[in-house]
C-alpha cells in the first residue's frame, strides 16, 4: 500500500502484485513503464524475478528491500536493477528516485536530449532510440547503463568524476558511499569492451573517476 501511494503521488497509476509469478505476468502482459521490486516474496526470490525480467525487457527496475548488505546491492545491480533503495526510507526519496529514473529511461519521449548518433570505432550510440551497437550488433543496456555510457561518451574529452556521475545519473550526493557506479562500469565494460581485463574505451582514472577514450576507435 505504501509503494502504491508513492507511485500515485508521482501522478502514475499503480498495478500491484503479491507474488513473483504475478509480477512477471504483469510485466510481460501489460508492459508497465517502471517496476518497484521487493526481494522477500512468498514464492520466489526477488533477484530471480529481476533476472527473468531482464531476459526480455528493458523496463526500469527499482529494488526496494530491507536487505541492506553490500552483497545484496551488488547482486541487484549485476542482475540489471537500475536503483536499490533500502528500508526504512522516506516516501519523498522514493518518489524522487522514481521521477529521476523515468526521466532518464524515457528522455527522448519526454523531450529530453536527442542528438546525432555518436560513433567511436566499434561502438555506436544513438541518443534518440537509446540503442547501442557494437560491431553492428545491438547491445542490451539498462536505462542507467545507457545514461552512464552516454554521459561518458558526450564528455569524452574530459575525465568525469565519480561524484558527478553519481549525482547526475543517480541523484546521490557526495555523502553517500556506494558501489553502484563501480558495478555499472563493470557491466558496461562486459558489454562493449573486447577484453574487460584491458578496457580500451572506459578508462579508470585512479582517485578521480572515469574517461571515455576515443583513441580506442
Amino acid at each position: 500500500m505504501l509503494l502504491r501511494n508513492v507511485v500515485t503521488r508521482c501522478d502514475y497509476s499503480a498495478r500491484c502484485a503479491d507474488t513473483g509469478a504475478a509480477a512477471l505476468k504483469v510485466v510481460f502482459d501489460e508492459g508497465p513503464a517502471l517496476m518497484t521490486l521487493a526481494l522477500m516474496l512468498p514464492d520466489m526470490d526477488g533477484f530471480d524475478v529481476c533476472r527473468q525480467v531482464r531476459k526480455q525487457s528493458k523496463i526500469p527496475i527499482i529494488i526496494v528491500s530491507s536487505r541492506s548488505a553490500e552483497v545484496d546491492r551488488i547482486c541487484g545491480f549485476e542482475l540489471g536493477a537500475d536503483d536499490y533503495l533500502t528500508k526504512p526510507f522516506r516516501c519523498a526519496e522514493l518518489a524522487c528516485r522514481i521521477r529521476a529514473l523515468m526521466r532518464t529511461a524515457y528522455a527522448s519521449r519526454f523531450g529530453g536530449y536527442v542528438g546525432p548518433s555518436l560513433r567511436f570505432g566499434r561502438v555506436n550510440i544513438d541518443p534518440g532510440s537509446r540503442e547501442v551497437t557494437v560491431d553492428g550488433e545491438t547491445v542490451h543496456l539498462t536505462p542507467k547503463e545507457f545514461e552512464l555510457l552516454l554521459s561518458l561518451a558526450q564528455n569524452h574529452s574530459n575525465v568525469v568524476s565519480s561524484e558527478w556521475l553519481l549525482l547526475h545519473i543517480w541523484g546521490y550526493d557526495a555523502s553517500i558511499r556506494t558501489r553502484t557506479l563501480d558495478v555499472h562500469i563493470n557491466r558496461l565494460r562486459s558489454k562493449i569492451e573486447a577484453d574487460t581485463s584491458d578496457p580500451q574505451f572506459i578508462r579508470t582514472v585512479a582517485g578521480v573517476g572515469y574517461s571515455f577514450d576515443v583513441s580506442a576507435a
